[in-house]
């Protein structure tokens, strides 16, 4: 009887539970429709052992007939009682007491008495029973049966209308029949009794008994949540108090993340029905219940339905936005966009701070659907001077304007970096910090602060965690992958972007970000033939929709992928066309994606070097514009390649100094080793073999596996003998093990690291494990020091 919100609990609680000394015990009636099939699928990953309880033998059914009826039993007869209860043990019981009732004998000449013994029959036969024992227990009994379990004696004894003698009276009754069990509240020995009782009742009488416990039980002061279930099953009837209650219990259930139940309370308070001025609100409630449930289709149309409703201006706003959300959620992204046009008068109007939320939220939707960007910050950049660090919705447009001028390239680094450093002075909001956190990160990400961005995404997952918000982590875990791509921290950028895979996977969510993160880094890595695993396994091996911007973070990826698998052609197909569609929308800097860079290399390739000086000269001229170390030095670097040389040779040596003081580290040992490899070919073997050098040994720290070896052959080249790449030490650690290996190292215990990546103690204990054997340690306070060297 689990609802959707129970197995997403018994699926995230039953893989972390493994290696703790606790046992979940699980138990599912015989069910029509595919109940046990979707708890499996929810348990799917955990190790569960099956029991599936048979029938009763037919040793157990003669026993239990020799307790019930006088006599020996014949074997036909006991058979007959197995084969006409199905070995059921509840309904063989009540089958004994209605044969003992008639007086039959356990022989073979009454097996034909069995034979109509079927669970309605028996059903009948209880309803009888309870009969016999007057009108008192009866009306008690139907009181239980509609009361449910909540059926305390003195609600049950209003319900049947008896004093509350009578009522116990009954009780006592009912149990030594064997109809109630000896507990309060009041319960069935079983549901099949319930049943029996239950649709005893006509529809219509049943429907009165259900508004009446409701009532009764509100006098009780019973939570709305336990009075719900009542008035859904009564009859409508334009009750104001009823809409209440269920408005009530729906909002409970939304607050305990249960959407099921709140969808059903507001679909019932909308037939009620409610007055015209409360419509709007539960059309808004039901709209978000079923969004959270995915339903989207159906929220749409409820949504929409409320906007034509709402006259408040904040209302209309909320409304607004939450369709726009759906539209783009849905891929509408056209649609998404015409949403605002409900709210361009109240965007106009007086009310600043109003109409600032929906400037933000065009600025943001346009951000992400790749609109052109200055008619829709403008209001934003109208209003930045009176703009304050202490508002969460200033801030918000103080992060969306750092990120815009980022992407666009029409601020400098350091105006972006201040800016997303005061958006984010002060304690994350109370609500979608990750919107923040992600505009602001992302922006110091572009500007080569680093290490600022990564702290921030820090706090955003410790918020994220406190909460227990898998789908706000994976998001977060997703940006803090890209930020530590950024900063040339391959390991971590790889832990973080499978973390982030398996947390989107675990919410049902789009985790083709991740993907796209996961693959720039394992192509860093040097780890070709994984990276195309996962384009293939996330279904992104084909042209992906660039109709908003993490398509282009795909098909970027693929593109540095098929540049490093020198499908050159293939590769100048998905630069050009992602590079195409950024320029469009005016996201120009190389800082946000060097996707010219990439593709001169790939015409340099293919010996087209007219087409690669083009493409690196626009991209180095706006690099410097923007005075990022990082993208910068990427294109300075391309551009010494390109042009070769004695020229090009400068280049290469300008971007190796540029990239020195930054934190792009993977970018610098790469420019260090094209550097020491143009010297080498120069026929400055000497002066080679400093740079190859020292670039071999970042390339090896940031796990630039590819890079390392390069730089290695290249050593060989000029009559060097570099050491062998270690097969122990930090640098052979995995992603996993790395990023284990940090938080144990920053003091965590087992289980707070295993909390903090979402991952069981048992696969904390093996990963450490591993650290240990490969750093050459015995204890975890030997770990910074490991690390560090």
């Amino acid at each position: 009887w689990a609802d959707e919100a129970s197995l997403r609990f018994l699926s995230h609680l039953a893989r972390r539970i493994a290696d703790l000394p606790a046992l979940l015990v699980l138990a599912t009636r015989p069910a029509t429709g595919d109940r046990p099939g979707q708890l499996r699928v929810a348990l799917s990953g955990a190790t569960a052992t099956t029991i599936v309880l048979g029938p009763l033998s037919d040793p157990a059914v003669d026993a239990l007939v020799r307790q019930a009826l006088p006599g020996e039993p014949d074997d036909a007869f006991v058979s007959a009682c197995a084969r006409a209860t199905g070995g059921n043990p509840f309904l063989l019981a009540e089958a004994l007491v209605a044969l003992r009732h008639q007086d039959v004998r356990p022989v073979a000449g009454e097996v034909a008495r069995l034979e109509a013994l079927q669970v309605d029959t028996i059903s009948k036969a209880v309803l009888a029973r309870v009969t016999r024992l007057g009108q008192p227990a009866l009306r008690l009994a139907r009181a239980v049966a509609v009361l449910g379990p909540v059926a305390e004696l003195r609600w049950v004894a209003q319900l049947a209308e008896l004093s509350e003698a009578d009522a116990a009276e009954a009780a006592d009754a009912l149990v030594r029949e064997a109809i109630l069990l000896p507990v309060r509240p009041l319960e069935f020995v079983h549901p099949l009794v319930r049943r029996a009782l239950y649709t005893d009742l006509q529809p219509a009488r049943g429907a009165l008994a259900h508004k009446r416990a409701a009532v009764i039980l509100a006098a009780g002061q019973v939570p709305a949540a336990h009075l719900a279930p009542h008035l859904i099953a009564a009859e409508p009837a334009g009750d104001p108090w009823a809409v209440s209650v269920l408005r009530a219990a729906a909002a409970d259930a939304l607050d305990r993340g249960a959407p099921e139940p709140a969808v059903t309370c507001l679909q019932r308070a909308l037939a009620e029905p409610p007055d015209p001025d409360c419509r709007g609100d539960i059309l808004v409630d039901l709209g978000r219940g079923l969004t959270m449930l995915n339903r989207c289709d159906e929220a749409l149309a409820v949504l929409q339905a409320a906007l034509e409703l709402a006259t408040e201006p904040a209302l209309r706003v909320d409304i607004t936005l939450d369709l726009e959300s759906l539209f783009a959620r849905t891929g509408r992204f056209i649609d998404a966009f015409d949403t605002f046009r409900h709210v361009s008068d109240i965007a106009a109007g007086d009310d600043e701070e109003l109409a600032r939320r929906v400037h933000i939220s065009m600025a943001l939707r346009g951000l992400t659907t790749m609109k052109p960007l200055p008619d829709l910050l403008a209001p934003l950049e109208r209003a930045l001077p009176r703009l304050q660090p202490d508002v969460d919705t200033d801030r918000l447009a103080i992060a969306t304007l750092a990120y815009a001028g980022a992407v666009t390239g029409d601020r400098s680094s350091r105006e972006v970096a201040e800016l997303a450093r005061f958006a984010t002075a002060g304690p994350l909001p109370a609500h979608d910090s990750w919107v923040l956190v992600n505009l602001a990160a992302a922006a110091l990400g572009m500007s080569s602060r680093d290490p600022e961005g990564l702290a921030l995404i820090d706090r955003g997952i410790d918020r994220a965690r406190a909460r227990g918000d898998l789908p706000g982590y994976a998001y977060l875990a997703t940006i803090r992958s890209h930020q530590a791509l950024y900063a040339g921290r391959l390991a971590e950028a790889e832990a973080d972007a499978r973390a982030a895979v398996d947390a989107n996977e675990e919410v049902h969510a789009d985790g083709s970000l991740a993907a796209a993160v996961l693959v720039d880094a394992l192509v860093d890595r040097g780890e070709l033939g994984a990276a195309q695993q996962v384009l293939t396994e996330q279904q992104l091996t084909t042209t992906s929709e660039l109709n908003w911007t993490i398509g282009h973070f795909i098909v970027m990826a693929r593109g540095r992928l098929r540049v490093q698998q020198q499908r050159f052609q293939e590769a100048l197909v998905d630069l050009h066309t992602c590079g195409e569609k950024l320029t469009a929308a005016g996201y120009t800097n190389p800082a946000f994606a060097h996707w010219r860079s990439e593709a001169a290399i790939a015409h340099l390739a293919l010996g087209d070097t007219t087409a690669a000086e083009d493409l690196v000269a626009e991209e180095l001229d706006r690099a410097r514009t923007f005075g990022a170390p990082r993208a910068l030095g990427i294109a300075l670097r391309t551009q010494g390649l390109v042009i070769g040389g004695q020229p090009g040779l400068d280049l290469l040596r300008q971007a190796a100094t540029m990239l020195a003081p930054s934190t792009a580290a993977v970018e610098y040992a790469r420019a260090l080793v094209d550097f020491g490899a143009a010297l080498r070919r120069r026929g400055d073997r000497h002066e080679a073999r400093g740079p190859l050098r020292d670039g071999l040994d970042r390339a090896t720290r940031c796990g630039a596996g590819a890079l390392a070896r390069r730089a290695h052959d290249e050593l060989l080249a000029t009559g060097a003998r570099p050491r062998r790449a270690r097969r122990t030490g930090a640098q052979s650690l995995t992603a996993a093990e790395h990023r284990v290996a940090h938080h144990a190292a920053a003091g965590r215990t087992n289980a707070q690291i295993a909390q903090a990546l979402f991952v069981t103690v048992r696969t904390v204990e093996v990963h450490l494990t591993s650290v240990y054997r490969k750093l050459g340690i015995a204890s975890r306070q030997q770990l910074p020091g490991a690390l560090d060297e």
